[in-house]
């Protein structure tokens, strides 16, 4: 009897030990949420992406390249993968889609219709639904449609004493160039050619997808 108490005694000892080091073993520290910790934290770390838009919207700012329009995209797709789960990073990226938004309209107000499209592009990522930059997407790619238009050179027809003109049509979206011969009265690209100006100075064309808008061209030009 008194061997087993002994035996016994221990195995308590033992049991009521790890008894009470589990009741005074802390919590493990909760772990840290990753990102950002508040708003402005956020902003540092996001509103940088679309910069490049900013700078070509400033006075006298520089045209954005196709490079700075790629960076813009890798920019704004990288955060929203990193920071689209964050509380401040949700809020932050809303907030540029906004800003997007007003840049869109800004560049549609000075016939700035690449960049129209640029910042339409990048809404789209963030998923701005806007009925305003529907319309302005359209609006932008319609004008961009209309061919970067060259005169070239002019022939006199002796006979039919006709005036023929010579032009490069180039096509903004797909860079492809067409050559084409004209007389006053053609239509050809969604164009009309109304007219020669003075002594072979300039050409004046009519854009056919939107009727009533009328532009020159200075002749030999580079």
């Amino acid at each position: 009897m008194i061997r087993k108490l002994l035996l016994t005694l221990p195995l308590l000892l033992v049991l009521f030990g790890c008894s009470d080091f589990l009741k005074k073993t802390p919590p493990p520290p909760a772990q840290e949420t990753a990102g950002p910790k508040n708003k402005e934290e956020a902003q540092a770390l996001i509103r940088p992406a679309i910069e490049p838009l900013r700078k070509t919207m400033q006075p006298g700012g520089p045209g954005i390249s196709e490079a700075e329009r790629q960076q813009v995209l890798l920019a704004l797709q990288h955060a929203i993968v990193t920071y689209g789960d964050n509380q401040y990073g949700k809020e932050v990226l809303r907030d540029l889609g906004y800003e997007l938004q007003d840049l869109a309209r800004q560049a549609s107000a000075q016939e700035r219709y690449r960049l129209v499209l640029i910042c339409i592009e990048a809404s789209n990522l963030l998923e701005v639904n806007s009925a305003y930059l529907k319309r302005a997407g359209a609006q932008a790619t319609t004008m961009l449609q209309k061919p970067m238009v060259s005169v070239k050179g002019f022939m006199d027809d002796l006979e039919t004493k006709q005036l023929t003109v010579f032009l490069e049509l180039t096509d903004y979206f797909t860079g492809k160039i067409d050559r084409v011969q004209a007389r006053e009265g053609d239509e050809f690209n969604n164009l009309r050619l109304v007219r020669v100006i003075g002594r072979n100075k300039s050409v004046l064309f009519e854009y056919l997808k939107v009727p009533g808008l009328f532009f020159e061209v200075q002749s030999f030009a580079p």
